[in-house]
């Protein structure tokens, strides 16, 4: 899933293939390397410099031949043994590890599906701000209040998490199936069948969907996601852009890994994770969804999203969490629901064109674009115009801090803060709310 993801480690905005993804990451810099040259290292380096001499002189006779042997990239590649003309090589690296993993594939890929989901609709668009004057200064009416119609394509994956008879049922992300009219799952075998959705939870995105047909796929084992350990190799089975079928390997990065939340285009929900799998193992688009498998076949994830921009950061939603979920949506029909903090307000990071339009002398803060109605925000007396300067007396300077704070408490505990209004400071109590499933964090 392409989705913006606000962590304590990493930021990012992702999508499905029906939004745009981008993300920030630090990255370490190499400044170089220093060594210490001991008594070992001068004696040898007398015979590296002779080494050197010899190696510039070969390299002068090979440029000298080598246009006759590479005149062109097509030559180049003409050199390339095929199977025809050659036999095959052992992999340098075969052993019984990688023996496991081929088996490993070979096993599970019958079970890995690939989802497309269809949305037709209307949306409608509406400007918040063409009837205010402070609002229209900076957003003007670029936006006309009209209802217009769209079809929303995504891809996804999924796999066989129950079998029974000529049904299976396929587990995989509610946000691969959100609102989706038209669902069809494509079998590794090519064979192409309409799907059902079950249920679906958004507070854990998690779908179960469900197929009919002869001669399906078994259902994939599942695993202890309780007893992966840090460094533990890994494998994800998926559709990336509907590449069917790609295997990726990597390790457990870090267990236990909350506080990330992923949001994507206009009516689109936000979903908030805690408690995932973070992975090196690539999550492509199209991967949402896909099983996160041991080298021993057993299902301990189910991959979700990724921080794009940043190399190597999956996330995967532990198979003991999800396991619950489905099993209720497969009895019931819908999820579980879990209860997340919010607020209720829409924010944006205070600047001097703004502060000097309010009035307001200070430099940092959060200006509340809009309170939703029937929020904790507008219980407790928020408006819109309002500068939050101090969440439980600590500074705010952007909503993502405001988004972080909120995201470590539960619903029911207060906060304090400290708002400008027309001139005067003024402190608010805000008793959290249950967060719906269909609105943002925040």
């Amino acid at each position: 899933m392409y989705v913006s993801i606000q962590s304590q480690f990493v930021r990012a905005t992702c999508a499905q293939h029906r939004h745009g993804i981008t993300a920030s990451h630090p990255r370490p810099a190499f400044t170089g390397v220093k060594l210490k040259m001991n008594s070992r290292t001068r004696t040898s380096l007398g015979f590296a410099l002779m080494g050197l001499l010899g190696v510039l002189i070969g390299a002068f006779v090979v440029s000298l031949l080598a246009p006759k042997f590479w005149t062109s990239k097509e030559a180049a590649a003409n050199l390339i043994p095929n199977a025809a003309s050659a036999a095959p090589m052992p992999l340098s690296g075969d052993s019984d590890f990688e023996r496991r993993i081929v088996a490993v594939v070979k096993r599970t890929e019958p079970s890995v599906v690939l989802i497309k989901a269809t949305v037709h609709g209307q949306q409608q668009i509406y400007n918040p701000f063409q009837n205010d004057p402070f609002f229209r200064q900076f957003f003007g009416d670029q936006v006309p209040n009209q209802a217009q119609p769209f079809t929303a394509k995504a891809s996804g994956s999924g796999f066989v998490y129950h079998r029974d008879g000529d049904t299976a049922y396929i587990a995989t992300n509610a946000h691969v199936v959100y609102q989706a009219d038209h669902i069809q799952v494509l079998l590794w075998t090519g064979r192409q069948l309409d799907a059902q959705v079950v249920g679906a939870d958004n507070s854990t995105d998690l779908a179960l969907l469900k197929i009919h047909g002869a001669n399906l796929p078994p259902a994939l084992p599942a695993g202890n996601s309780s007893a992966l350990e840090q460094g533990q190799f890994v494998l994800a089975i998926g559709e990336p852009e509907s590449f069917q079928n790609s295997v990726s390997l990597g390790i457990v990065s870090a267990l236990h890994r909350s506080n990330i939340t992923a949001t994507g285009g206009p009516g689109f929900p936000a979903f908030h994770y805690e408690d995932m799998i973070q992975i090196t193992t690539p999550i492509n688009p199209g991967n949402s969804g896909g099983p996160l498998i041991t080298t021993r076949g057993q299902v301990v994830g189910i991959n979700a999203v990724v921080a794009a921009q940043a190399q190597a950061i999956g996330f995967s939603i532990p198979i003991n969490a999800a396991q619950p979920v489905l099993a209720e949506i497969q009895q019931t029909g819908h999820g579980i629901h879990v209860a997340h903090a919010y607020i209720g307000i829409q924010m944006r990071a205070l600047d001097k064109q703004l502060a000097s339009y309010l009035g307001y002398s200070g430099s940092q803060g959060i200006v509340v674009v809009s309170v939703q109605p029937g929020s904790p925000a507008e219980k407790a007396g928020l408006q819109m115009r309002d500068i939050v300067l101090e969440l439980n007396h600590k500074k705010l300077s952007d909503p993502d801090e405001v988004r972080a704070a909120i995201a470590k408490l539960k619903v029911g505990d207060k906060v304090t803060l400290l708002v400008w209004r027309d001139g005067g400071l003024q402190p608010y109590a805000v008793t959290l709310g249950d967060r719906p499933d269909t609105l943002p964090q925040g």
